[in-house]
C-alpha cells in the first residue's frame, strides 16, 4: 500500500496536467510471446514473490489484482533487470518461460486481498477505467485515481537467480491507467531460509 499510495499524488497532478493540455502517453505495448510452463511455481518461487509483495503491500492491506502469469525475464528491458546482476553469476535467464498462479499459491503469499486476475481480461478493465478518460468525463481527480487504482493490474515477473541461489531478481508492475502506475526490480538475498530486499535497481512513475 505504500507504493501505491506514494504515486496517488503524481499520478493525480500528471493526469490532470495532461488532460488540461490535450497530451496523452503511449499505451503499453503487447508483451513479448512465450511459453506457460506446466510446472507449478516452487516454494522457493513463492517464498521469494512472498517477499516482494510485503514490500510493496508493507501494511498488508487493501486489494490487489495479481496478474495470474509470470511476466518473462528481461534483463535489458526497462521492465528488465536494470543492472541489478552486476557482480552476481547468474542462471541463464529463462526468457521465454513463464509460470501461472494457482488459487492453492494465494494461501502461500499470505495476502487476503489478493485476488487473481487474467491478464488479458484485466488489461481491459484498467484501459476502460483509466483516470484520464474518468476526467474527462467529469469524474473528480481523486476518485477517477482511486477508481484507477481499484482497477489496476498488479504484474511479477518470474524469478531469476543466481547460480547458488543466494539472490534473486524479481520485476513488479502496477498498472492502473495511460498515465498511472509505477514499476521496478527488486534485489533479494537468502539468509538461512527467508529472504529479504537488499536493494532496488530501476524503478519509475507514471
Amino acid at each position: 500500500m505504500k507504493a501505491r499510495k506514494a504515486i496517488l499524488f503524481s499520478a493525480v497532478v500528471a493526469v490532470s496536467a495532461l488532460v488540461a493540455t490535450g497530451v496523452h502517453a503511449q499505451p503499453v505495448g503487447e508483451e513479448t510471446r512465450v511459453v506457460v510452463s506446466d510446472k507449478p511455481l516452487s516454494v522457493e518461487q513463492l517464498a521469494v514473490y512472498r517477499t516482494v509483495l510485503k514490500n510493496y503491500l508493507s501494511d498488508g492491506e487493501g486489494a490487489l489484482n495479481l496478474s495470474k502469469q509470470t511476466l518473462p525475464i528481461d534483463n535489458e528491458a526497462p521492465f528488465g533487470g536494470h543492472g541489478c546482476s552486476k557482480g552476481m553469476t547468474m542462471e541463464p535467464p529463462p526468457s521465454t518461460i513463464v509460470h501461472s498462479f494457482q488459487s492453492d499459491d494465494l494461501g502461500r503469499l499470505g495476502f487476503p486481498g489478493l485476488h487473481l486476475v487474467d491478464p488479458e481480461q484485466q488489461s481491459r478493465k484498467v484501459k476502460e477505467n483509466d483516470p484520464g478518460k474518468k476526467i474527462r468525463k467529469g469524474v473528480p481527480v481523486d476518485a477517477a485515481v482511486k477508481n484507477g487504482f481499484a482497477n489496476a493490474l498488479f504484474s511479477l515477473s518470474e524469478v531469476w537467480f543466481d547460480r547458488a541461489h543466494q539472490h534473486a531478481i524479481v520485476s513488479y508492475r502496477f498498472w492502473c491507467g495511460s498515465l498511472c502506475g509505477n514499476g521496478g526490480s527488486l534485489v533479494l538475498l537468502r539468509q538461512n531460509d527467508s529472504w529479504s530486499v537488499q536493494n532496488q535497481c530501476g524503478g519509475w512513475i507514471s
